[in-house]
């Protein structure tokens, strides 16, 4: 698993690829776009690219205006503003059914050092809480790609929660696809099943390598749909190996865990361990440190999930 190009980069790249062949296509900004990768469509296309400076509500009202209008827009901010402060903008989209893509950049706790106040650990439950909501939450540069393709194809809001200021290793071939509820097994097991999204999708990998080398035969399940969520796949996973982990850089109430908990406890009741960043704020220091911190790297989560086998 070769490390590739930063998920953002990827992102945009492909979303100024599209619009040049699609222009209802538009970016609305929060004087951000050297941050989330989008100086080239600024450059190449000003009169589809809007800077509402830093005005998060203002920039979703904006977004559904031009949705309404017949455009499709782009809302790129980094996702713990976005999610915080345009919370109520946001499901005024989701009410009156707006094609607006709202993508949260810088997700997790990739903002490391500037702490509590820039990082993203609360977004998927917030949004995936909002009725007409897609959440998604793609894992490497070509499966944010196929997320950004997907969204396209969609009528209604979606959320893209995007991997960036971190590389993560590539798993998949460049035609690779994303479906809206849908999932990819990256690994059968038969003693355990690890589930992810986002950034841990590919830790989760390199955890069940390690795992291995124990003799302990570990699944590998990504779920990158997080509303809707594939609970087919979940449900076969858990009569499979009969025991569930699931690992995201999110809080353990409300996020993946709770919705996998959900789909498990009302279909499939198995014993699930959720690793994640617990009811505390991260203490201060670059987001890598603050990963080993909560054991969201493959060897944390592969001591937990010896330890809970054990």
């Amino acid at each position: 698993m070769a490390t590739t190009t930063d998920c953002a980069a990827a992102f945009s790249a492909a979303l100024l690829e599209l619009a040049h062949a699609d222009e209802r296509i538009c970016i609305v900004n929060n004087d951000s776009a050297e941050t989330h990768s989008a100086l080239g469509f600024q450059t190449e296309l000003p009169e589809r690219f809007v800077d509402v400076g830093i005005a998060e509500q203002n920039l979703v009202g904006v977004a559904i205006g031009l949705a309404n209008a017949g455009l499709r827009p782009f809302v790129y901010s980094a996702s713990c503003f976005l999610t915080a402060r345009a919370l109520e903008q946001i499901k005024n989209a989701a009410y009156t059914g707006a094609n607006v893509v709202f993508c949260g950049f810088v997700s997790g706790l990739a903002y490391g050092a500037l702490g509590g106040t820039h990082h993203a650990v609360e977004d998927l439950a917030w949004m995936r809480s909002i009725p007409r909501m897609t959440v998604l939450a793609p894992a490497t540069p070509a499966d944010t790609v196929a997320a950004l393709r997907e969204a396209l194809t969609h009528d209604g809001p979606v959320y893209i929660r995007i991997v960036s200021k971190l590389h993560t290793p590539e798993l998949f071939p460049d035609d690779h696809t994303f479906a809206y509820g849908g999932s990819v097994t990256l690994r059968e097991g038969e003693d355990v099943t690890l589930l992810g999204t986002g950034l841990l999708t590919s830790r989760l990998a390199e955890a069940a390598d390690l795992l291995a080398a124990d003799g302990v035969n570990a699944g590998v399940l990504h779920l990158g749909s997080v509303q809707p969520i594939d609970t087919e796949a979940i449900g076969r996973a858990a009569t499979r190996t009969g025991r569930l982990v699931v690992a995201e850089d999110h809080v353990l109430n409300g996020g993946l865990g709770g919705a996998v908990a959900e789909v498990v406890v009302r279909t499939h009741p198995v014993p699930v361990l959720q690793i994640g960043v617990p009811g505390e704020y991260a203490p201060i220091g670059p987001a890598e440190h603050l990963y080993e911190h909560f054991g969201l790297t493959a060897q944390g989560v592969a001591k937990r999930v010896r330890e809970w086998l054990a």
